[in-house]
């Protein structure tokens, strides 16, 4: 697994020679815990996990740990509120050079009549503020973590000299962690498990990738079922779960427009007002995006899954649950999975030609993009067309492209498809079109079984980036087997 920038950032803000606070939130799952623990080589760790009840509770259950950890008498009288407790702690890290992580940190808030905990804490850090201490708050409530450091009302708010979001596994970290499969194995496991790392680590590459779904994704028993089943049973402050069942199912049944989601889901109201506020919901909590075409500025948003095993599940799972309780796994996978398999993964492979883009951009000799879509609608002549990649890169060109999940080498009539498409929109008045056909465009085709030799001669005679599945991973594939070597 590779999270080499965190445990970089982590490791140097411990090493500051004054107090150092850090503020790390995610989804839970996304491996905050395991990272946390598997940081530091060079100090010791006091790591205390927050429970779900009272605060009273979890701030005697801290002594006791600090106890504990620390080998010193405590008496539970002598630390009568958060400010105390606090103080205590900084004092035992300090003296014998030990980090300190309280996890799920928004415990410690739930019942918070009495005490505002974050003032107590921020009161405490001035205090401790030129000492050699380090302090992470972590937590998987993302807007209750966010609003620590969120505006200056927040008492903490400045006070933290590191804050990251821990984000799920891309498909080159999925690479790293599942062993032994091949490129088009890891893009399917990425399009149906998605990045969390407790989802993949369920997978036994031993048997086929039908298998592990069958166990731990249709299952009703299975792992990543029952985890993704609970998705909002585990988020404080969710009402109505059904509702954003029915709004997640309908975006994955390709529902994507508020109009079009609130009439698939029936959640409604008004104007769609209720739609409306479930979807922000649903953005907070890092399980949903939209974006429009790449020039429209007031065009309705289309909304789709970010993590791409709750897209699998909405998709395929919960609108099959009675059979799966019934146990007919295998007929769900067989009649209504396996045939639509290949569609599905397709979506999921733009996601990923996108984060190649980030990765080997250089490498292909294209700068970095300002900004990146697609479009979808009419010429002026109404006939429909779709452009996969439509970018803005650095320097001012303008990048289009199309993206195959295909089984057979890509033929040389896409480019001429493609050139018709930025022709007939240049000619119906879109800029970009006309930026792209007649003046600063450069053009990429990604394809997954490759090309033909007729759309290889054609990309070097005009100087058209041609991107296989196997030039996505190479590097990443290289620096794998140096590792095993080593």
């Amino acid at each position: 697994m590779d999270r080499g920038r965190e445990v970089r950032e982590l490791r140097e803000l411990s090493e500051r020679v004054s107090a150092s606070l850090g503020l790390l939130y995610g989804r839970r799952r996304v491996g905050k815990t395991f990272l946390l623990r598997n940081v530091w080589e060079k100090q010791r760790l006091f790591y205390f996990l927050a429970a779900d009840e009272t605060t009273e509770r979890n701030r005697v259950e801290l002594l006791q740990e600090m106890e504990r950890y620390f080998e010193d008498k405590i008496y539970e009288e002598d630390y009568p509120n958060w400010r105390t407790v606090f103080r205590l702690l900084a004092e035992l890290a300090e003296r014998s050079d030990t980090v300190v992580v309280l996890d799920e940190f928004q415990n410690f808030l739930q019942d918070n009549d009495q005490e505002d905990i974050p003032s107590k804490l921020a009161a405490v850090w001035e205090e401790v503020i030129e000492k050699n201490i380090t302090l992470i708050l972590c937590g998987s409530e993302i807007s209750m973590m966010k609003s620590l450091n969120k505006g200056k009302a927040a008492p903490l708010y400045g006070r933290f000299n590191w804050s990251q979001r821990l984000r799920p596994f891309t498909y080159r970290e999925v690479d790293m962690m599942v062993e032994g499969l091949n490129p088009r194995e890891i893009v399917e496991v990425y399009a149906i498990y998605g990045g969390m790392p407790q989802y993949l680590n369920t997978i036994y590459t031993a048997q086929p990738l039908t298998e592990n779904v069958v166990e731990t994704i249709l299952s009703p028993r299975g792992e990543v079922n029952l985890q993704i089943s609970s998705l909002f049973a585990q988020e404080r402050g969710i009402r109505e779960p059904g509702a954003y069942h029915a709004i997640l199912t309908a975006i994955a049944g390709g529902n994507t427009t508020v109009n079009e989601i609130a009439q698939a889901s029936g959640v409604q109201g008004e104007n769609n007002t209720i739609t409306r506020k479930k979807l922000s919901v649903l953005q907070s909590l890092y399980l949903i995006d939209r974006e429009r075409n790449c020039d429209e500025k007031r065009g309705a948003y289309h909304y789709y899954i970010l993590d791409h095993g709750v897209h699998f599940w909405y998709k395929f799972v919960l609108p099959n649950r009675s059979r799966l309780e019934l146990g007919d796994e295998r007929g769900v996978w067989d009649e209504q999975i396996s045939p639509a398999l290949n569609s599905y993964v397709g979506q999921i492979f733009e996601h990923i030609c996108r984060e190649s883009f980030v990765h080997y951009h250089k490498n292909w000799k294209l700068p970095a993009f300002k900004s990146w879509g697609r479009w979808q609608g009419q010429d002026r002549n109404k006939r429909s067309i779709e452009i996969d990649i439509v970018a803005e890169l650095e320097d001012g060109l303008r990048l289009t492209g199309e993206i195959k999940w295909s089984s057979r080498p890509v033929d040389v009539d896409v480019y001429y498809g493609h050139q018709r498409d930025l022709e007939d929109l240049s000619n119906s008045g879109r800029k970009w079109a006309h930026e792209a056909f007649e003046e600063c465009g450069r053009q990429i085709f990604f394809s997954a079984a490759g090309f033909t030799s007729s759309f290889e001669d054609i990309a070097a005679e005009e100087d058209i980036i041609l991107i296989t599945l196997e030039d996505m991973f190479e590097k990443q594939r290289s620096r794998k087997l140096e590792g095993r070597d080593r």
